[in-house]
């Protein structure tokens, strides 16, 4: 009698389990020949709930191939609905992987972007990552006649985020260890800004007027800024820029759009130059350019390069050296998305060849992004 009740719960057993879901497969491939280190990977949430209804943002988890729990952060873009899930996979040359997303218990991630308004220092907008940080100036700022809409950097030698603690001492133009602020923007483009290009002149707008969070972390950090309608040409024109930036990279993608642009309008990217030694790169066909600044020695002290690039996906008109910057010139489309970004020579970037190598890996990964399938959770017996 024991033995039979044994062998009923056995069945029973055996049973419940003839079929459970490995979760959806998500298969990752690099189509270029140079390897991908730490890059995201993004599916669309409506793609992969198609497949598995259960799943939601608090219960979504990502798995390697050795069953690993890897960082995910779902992405709302700043409406009440998901709408992607996002990762990341480092893959070699032409290589591949599959990962997996099932349903279970998250874990608390480690932030590795963050970015917010900041009140108390004249509503600059501050954002970063694990390698580098930036900001750009708010309207309290330009009330006090400072008018900028350049792109700031602040060097770092940490993977910790400092904006928050940086803003608290109120003394970042010194390295303490972390990195600082060294870099001057003033009234240019700074560290890769976009501006209308007509008639062979930048025409620069004012400071922002108005910031929104879309997404803050721990992967991906997304935000809007609104400008104050100005004049280009015969147009009043309306400027909207979207930053996004993800950890483990060193560029920002820029979604920029001017409402009411005047036909065939040409736009340009610049990095403002300094006095001094410093080494360019310029590649229209690959839609690059990039600046190693000559040493900083602000206060006295050596603060090493700042490095600077910007990426056109699929080339530019053309670049020069103009106005004091080095620009890149492209006719505007809608939306316009574009990437810049900054480097250092204390913080993991040795050299400018090494910098140059960077950007020019950076444009190959924005050319020929990473392929993304998915497919169905498989039944396993």
């Amino acid at each position: 009698m024991k033995k039979y009740f044994l062998f009923l719960a056995m069945v029973a057993v055996l049973a419940g389990c003839k079929e459970h879901t490995a979760g959806i497969v998500v298969s990752v491939s690099n189509p270029a020949e140079t390897a991908r280190d730490q890059e995201t990977v993004s599916v669309s949430w409506e793609s992969l709930t198609a497949l598995d209804s259960s799943i939601t943002p608090e219960t979504v988890v990502v798995r390697d191939a050795n069953k690993q729990e890897l960082p995910s952060q779902v992405l709302f873009r700043g409406m009440e609905k998901p709408q992607e899930l996002i990762f990341q996979a480092s893959l070699a040359a032409n290589g591949a992987a599959d990962f997996h997303i099932e349903k279970g218990v998250r874990s608390t991630y480690e932030p590795k972007v963050f970015g917010r308004l900041v009140p108390e220092r004249k509503d600059d907008f501050a954002w970063e990552n694990n390698k580098i940080a930036f900001r750009i100036y708010g309207p309290a700022l330009e009330a006090t006649g400072e008018i900028s809409n350049g792109i700031d950097v602040w060097v770092k030698s940490t993977d910790k985020l400092i904006v928050n603690a940086w803003y608290k001492t109120d003394d970042y133009h010194r390295d303490y260890g972390e990195g600082l602020d060294c870099y001057k923007v003033g009234r240019t483009l700074g560290a890769g800004a976009l501006a209308p290009y007509v008639n062979g002149q930048l025409v620069l707008g004012n400071n922002f007027t108005h910031s929104e969070v879309l997404d803050n972390g721990p992967l991906r950090l997304t935000f809007r800024l609104v400008y104050a309608p100005y004049k280009v040409g015969e147009n009043q024109v309306t400027e909207t820029r979207t930053f996004t930036l993800d950890a483990n990279t060193h560029f920002n993608r820029v979604e920029v759009t001017y409402e009411n642009a005047p036909a065939g309008m040409e736009v340009a990217a610049g990095i403002v130059l300094r006095k001094g030694p410093g080494q360019l790169m310029q590649d229209a066909a690959a839609g690059t350019i990039a600046y190693w600044e000559p040493r900083n020695n602000d206060n006295d002290m050596d603060n090493g390069h700042t490095a600077i690039g910007v990426i056109f996906p699929g080339g530019a008109v053309g670049t020069m050296e103009q106005e004091g910057h080095l620009l890149m010139t492209k006719t505007y489309g809608v939306p316009f998305v574009y990437y810049c970004g900054a480097g250092w020579s204390k913080g993991g970037v040795a050299s400018a060849e090494e910098w140059s190598q960077q950007v020019t890996r950076a444009g190959v990964s924005v050319n020929r992004p990473l392929e993304v399938k998915l497919a169905s959770p498989a039944a396993v017996k």
